[in-house]
């Protein structure tokens, strides 16, 4: 069964590969295969996962 993963989760994780950490690692501080995370990088990089959200 496919685990679901929250949007801020996911920008979480993202943003910590953008910050220089490699993604193999953050992979496994997680819990996460390295799939997952270029995976959800290239659909960072189509504008799904907005960084710079603003929330009150």
């Amino acid at each position: 069964m496919r685990r679901k993963y929250s949007v801020e989760f996911k920008r979480k994780v993202v943003k910590q590969v953008l910050e220089a950490e490699k993604p193999s690692h953050v992979a496994r501080k997680h819990k996460l295969s390295s799939i997952t995370i270029y995976r959800w990088i290239s659909e960072y990089k189509q504008g799904k996962y907005n960084l710079n959200v603003n929330r009150n």
